[in-house]
């Protein structure tokens, strides 16, 4: 119990409590220790790790940590329609060219969401294969198509030489200052990831990015691009990074005593994109952990000392610098300060990944499923290992079974994060100026950007995090919470949707509410419960009434099977 009241401490949420056993049998839940008028903020949180969806990226440039929008609105639109364009180009020569049909088109991730493997699921009928690759020759070139027709309709609206304005600063859009956002600043490795500031900056790479970031060691970055990486040199070595060559020519360094293979990495980061980008987050909360764990360690503090000193929150940078070189440690010790790297991510520990999904309804055989679910994370785990090695806490935390685990809670635990974007209030802000001569000269400018854009223009960067005491919440479908990202950043804050009284549960919706009952038992099934709430327990009562009252059989058969809704794995 004191591990709860410090995660709810840790966050300066005063208003709720977390009890480990709620009187229904749910296990943990969160409760109002007073009465939570509507509309009031019931706490903010920020994430303990977060991450863009790769697919967002081309829709939204910003802090790779705390998710908020970075350079100009300027910056933005060209970034956009730079993005959109590429992938168009892309979409249309690749599927003209790969009309021979293949394994190509669909990626890893096809072949973990179904029992296809090399051969692919039912390779011996040759009848039915060539019949589905005639679909798919026809779907492809359907798709290139469509996306050719698009790539017409952007480039009627816009040229090439103003997206690239645009994107480089040299156009400058009318009352686009009124939407000030941060200059980007680049990671000090130059990996491609940029931040909102240099605290940020500082805050990622003391919290995980020092172990995962990709971008070459210092030696390497001054030999390629002079005073820029001399400067990233020298931001490591404060960090006390040092840079060496190991093994056939391997650029191998030592942080916080952990040996990091950044070429390695590399391959783990490409094999994530191309399989389950929740991989990615995985080795955040392990990088974390491992760092968390070294501190403690020499420090000498105890896994309580460290979590009563606020463990929850993102680490900061360090007051000295870390040793390179494991020193001799105690089992017990090793023990003790792994615990306290782990304990911010106690309460989302779940089951291994490949036991905890919902197997999807067109899949034949569920043991063949999640085998090759469990197939994937283990190869994913030979990358993360071949580029992370620590001799005192690698082999309890750098194993299949907490890996698994880990990607289960992201799979059970994670929160959906969305921050508007500023791209979405600038044409919004056009659009409620009075209407004259002033509004048409600038319409005139913003228009064409508009109508190139079409729907892309209110996509807001979308992510998924991990939150401790949101991970607590139970479901409902009739919730008395909502949670939001309306900060312009990462952090998300609970509302109280309906008065709360003291001693009432917080409840939210996992899915979509609006939904009728059955789907959202379907829904729910990714979760792996049935839902018991006061909303269900009165639409199946109504259902069974309905039917004993002589609605005669309810419609079924094939018709009434439903196509499992794609959840992001």
């Amino acid at each position: 119990m004191l591990l709860a009241a410090q995660v709810v401490a840790a966050l300066g949420a005063p208003t709720v409590e977390v009890r480990l056993a709620t009187e229904d049998g749910k296990g943990k839940g969160v409760f109002a220790t007073k009465d939570i008028p509507e509309g009031e903020t019931v706490f903010t949180e920020v994430p303990l790790v977060s991450l863009q969806h790769i697919e967002n990226r081309g829709s939204a440039l910003v802090c790779y940590r705390c998710l908020r929008f970075v350079g100009t609105v300027e910056q933005q639109i060209g970034h956009k329609l730079h993005c959109l364009v590429e992938d168009l180009k892309a979409t249309s020569t690749h599927h003209q060219a790969d009309g021979d049909g293949g394994a190509g088109g669909s990626g890893a991730a096809a072949g973990a969401a179904g029992p296809s493997g090399a051969a692919g699921a039912g390779g011996d009928q040759e009848g039915d294969g060539e019949s589905q690759d005639g679909v798919d020759v026809d779907l492809d070139l359907e798709e290139a198509l469509k996306a050719g027709e698009r790539l017409e309709q952007v480039y009627s609206h816009v040229t090439p030489e103003r997206i690239e304005a645009l994107r480089s600063g040299s156009e400058a859009l009318p009352l686009a200052d009124d939407f000030q956002l941060p200059p980007p600043v680049p990671c000090r490795r130059r990996c491609g990831e940029v931040f909102c500031g240099e605290a940020c900056e500082a805050a990622a790479w003391e919290q995980f990015h020092c172990l995962l970031c990709i971008g070459p060691a210092p030696a390497e970055a001054a030999g390629a691009a002079a005073g820029a990486a001399a400067g990233a040199a020298a931001a490591a070595e404060q960090q006390g990074a040092e840079a060496g060559v190991q093994g056939g020519g391997e650029e191998v360094e030592v942080l916080h005593g952990v040996r990091v293979d950044r070429r390695s990495l590399a391959t783990f980061v490409e094999h994530a994109k191309e399989t389950n980008e929740i991989f990615i987050l995985a080795a955040q909360v392990l990088a974390s952990t491992l760092i968390r764990a070294a501190r403690a360690l020499e420090s000498g503090e105890s896994a309580a000392t460290t979590a009563a000193a606020g463990s929850l929150a993102d680490a900061g940078p360090s007051t000295s610098p870390p040793s390179q070189q494991p020193q001799q440690h105690t089992p017990q010790a090793c023990q003790a300060a792994l615990q306290a790297g782990w304990r911010p991510y106690v309460y989302g520990w779940k089951r291994v990944w490949w036991e905890a999904v919902a197997v999807p309804e067109d899949v034949d055989s569920e043991e063949e499923f999640r085998e090759q679910l469990r197939a994937l994370a283990a190869d994913s785990l030979e990358l993360l290992t071949a580029a992370l090695h620590d001799p005192r806490f690698g082999a309890d935390l750098l194993t299949l079974e907490v890996y698994g685990s880990v990607v289960g809670l992201f799979e059970l635990n994670n929160l959906g994060l969305s921050v508007c974007s500023p791209v979405e209030d600038f044409f919004l802000a056009v659009d409620e100026q009075e209407e004259g001569p002033d509004k048409a000269a600038v319409c005139k400018l913003t228009g064409p950007l508009l109508d190139a854009l079409d729907a892309e223009y209110a996509t807001p960067c979308e992510a998924t995090a991990f939150l401790a005491l949101q991970s607590c919440i139970n479901h409902s479908c009739d919730p008395n919470c909502t949670a939001a990202c309306d900060s312009g950043d990462r952090t998300a804050t609970l509302l109280a949707q309906r008065d709360i009284a003291a001693g009432e549960e917080i409840t939210l919706s996992y899915i979509d509410v609006s939904l009728p009952y059955k789907r959202r038992q379907a829904e729910l099934r990714d979760y792996g419960f049935v839902c018991k709430c006061e909303r269900c327990t009165a639409d199946l009562a109504a259902a069974r009434a309905k039917k004993a009252a002589g609605g005669g059989k309810a419609g079924g058969g094939v018709g009434a099977l439903r196509a499992k809704i794609g959840k992001r794995r």
